[in-house]
């Protein structure tokens, strides 16, 4: 039986619990704040980080990708126990980290690596990983691993509402979104990331998009089974906000395979404070 190694980037946001149970390598992104620069999640807590970024308003964090030899130690590390490797990152379209994991692989000669585009980040790039380790755990394929995370990726919905754009137009990720920059004050649009972040539909109350997106679960509940259905909720320091929208939805469905999701510094960054929003997919 051949071994697989499973990599992904911090943007999975995945728990010590996580990682240490399922044995996943983590190449981390890179935040900067003003003359300060730390690798995602080795200095500061979630906490920690927005306490710092809202205290200091006049500075705006940028992030940065790992660079492709950060990728390669990994990989050559784990070939040592891994006959092949499955990476999964953060979606090509909003950072070019996949484009250092494959690179890596490259410079790695001779180890077997497989990259793949989650088309996502956060909850849904974090669903995609743990079922692939968890596969390959339980001993399945390599072949069998990625139609499993294909599957996921194909089925996921990943709606989203930011309390400002700002965050989104300074750090060059707003898509499609950047026909709204006119009108952003009059709106609290809903927006969604596959490949990139675009707008799914315009409403102009935040109650009003919570709403939105949980009809969106509502229809997607309907179509397929509640059993093999995963969602979470996201949340950029907003704890508050977010346990009340997972409160509501595990009153609606009892019985729905559901969590909280905090992003953190790297995403955070780019989306700003007070982003709320849903990913949900369907398990194999």
């Amino acid at each position: 039986m051949s071994k697989i190694g499973i990599v992904t980037d911090s943007t999975a946001y995945l728990t010590e619990d996580q990682i240490n149970k399922y044995n996943i390598t983590v190449v981390p992104l890179a935040v900067t704040l003003g003359n300060e620069s730390f690798k995602e999640g080795e200095k500061y807590t979630n906490k920690e980080f927005f306490e710092k970024l809202n205290k200091h308003k006049d500075l705006f964090p940028t992030t940065s990708q790992p660079a492709a030899g950060e990728f390669k130690e990994a990989y050559e590390r784990l070939s040592k126990e891994a006959d092949s490797i499955i990476t999964i990152t953060i979606s090509e379209g909003i950072s070019g980290t996949l484009s250092s994991a494959k690179t890596g692989a490259d410079l790695a000669g001779g180890v077997d690596v497989t990259v793949i585009d989650s088309l996502s980040t956060s909850a849904g790039l974090e669903q995609m990983v743990i079922q692939a380790a968890s596969m390959a755990q339980a001993g399945k394929s390599k072949e069998e691993i990625i139609k499993v995370v294909e599957h996921i990726r194909d089925t996921l919905t990943t709606l989203f509402m930011v309390d400002t754009f700002e965050y989104l137009k300074r750090g060059g990720r707003i898509g499609g979104a950047s026909a709204l920059l006119g009108t952003m004050l009059q709106i609290k649009p809903i927006l969604f990331i596959h490949g990139k972040i675009d707008v799914f539909q315009k409403v102009r109350t935040r109650k009003k998009a919570i709403g939105r997106m949980v009809q969106e679960l509502d229809k997607f509940v309907q179509e397929n089974s509640i059993a093999k259905a995963k969602v979470s909720v996201l949340t950029v320091d907003c704890r508050e906000a977010g346990e009340e929208f997972f409160s509501d939805i595990k009153q609606k469905y009892p019985g729905l395979n559901c969590n909280q999701a905090e992003i953190g510094p790297v995403v955070g960054s780019h989306v700003g404070p007070g982003t709320i929003g849903i990913a949900f997919c369907s398990l194999p």
